[in-house]
């Protein structure tokens, strides 16, 4: 954040933004290049008491854009993979993805718990702010 910057981020809650406002969630993909059982990423985050239901553990087999949700066993929302096409490609290898929304002072401890489990690659984004105003939406990105 710039210090003249005339609208500086509040880090807020989405849905207590003002009106004309919308706030996007700062978020943190994990990425493990084989498949890490999702006991043991929620167990590390326990550990460091974040917020369990803010977590998604989602397998990628190879060579494909869709996910399943480790948790659940259930295919991801939003997802074109079918039960049987899950099926087939449960022995498969394939990716471990964590989704989760820390906000910056949460980030260094998830990185650490994460890194726990086994290597792991990182891309973090801030929180989002846009702000509604008649003809020209402005954006500003915590950075």
């Amino acid at each position: 954040m710039h210090e003249q910057d005339p609208h500086p981020i509040h880090h807020r809650d989405p849905a207590e933004a003002p009106e004309g406002e919308i706030v996007g969630k700062p978020t943190l993909l994990a990425k493990y290049a084989d498949r890490v059982e999702a006991k043991a990423v929620l167990d590390a985050l326990g550990a460091i008491q974040y917020p369990l239901q803010d977590v998604s553990v989602l397998f990628r087999p190879t060579g494909s854009d869709q996910v399943a949700d480790q948790v659940t066993g259930q295919i991801a929302a939003g997802q074109s993979l079918t039960e049987e096409e899950l099926e087939k490609r449960a022995a498969q290898s394939g990716q471990t993805v964590v989704l989760m929304h820390p906000i910056e002072g949460q980030l260094q401890a998830v990185q650490s718990a994460l890194s726990s489990v086994g290597q792991v690659e990182f891309e973090y984004s801030g929180e989002t702010h846009v702000i509604g105003r008649p003809g020209e939406p402005e954006r500003i990105d915590e950075v």
